[in-house]
């Protein structure tokens, strides 16, 4: 019982996040675009340096960069590669998934006692 536990608790301490992207250019302009989702807003903030097409939903950001290029900076912000794919839209094998995932610190015990405390008191 006590490992299920654990697990769901360490669990609950990772970020997951989706990129997709083409190795192939796409024109001349803008050659690549990456398409990004699950970032948090300090993320977004270190990303801001790239290139930006906007935002595709509520979730997603594009990037008008390479993919190695985006990889590499969401590697540098403690994400991890964990899965990845050809996406085969349309027959285009250069198109690729990534699955990455970011492992942030347990929050301190005495911090989560505190924030239990009656009527908001901190």
């Amino acid at each position: 019982m006590y490992n299920s536990i654990e697990r769901c608790r360490k669990r609950a301490f990772k970020c997951p996040l989706k990129m997709r992207g083409n190795l192939a250019s796409y024109g001349h302009r803008y050659p690549w675009r990456v398409l990004v989702s699950g970032l948090k807003a300090a993320d977004i903030e270190q990303l801001t340096r790239f290139a930006s097409g906007g935002y595709c939903d509520d979730s997603t950001i594009v990037y008008l960069q390479h993919p190695c290029v985006i990889l590499t900076a969401l590697e540098v912000l403690g994400y991890k590669v964990v899965a990845s794919s050809s996406t085969s839209v349309k027959q285009d094998y250069n198109e690729y998934m990534w699955t990455m995932r970011k492992d942030f610190a347990e929050p301190e015990p005495e911090l989560v006692l505190k924030a239990d405390g009656k009527d908001g008191e901190v």
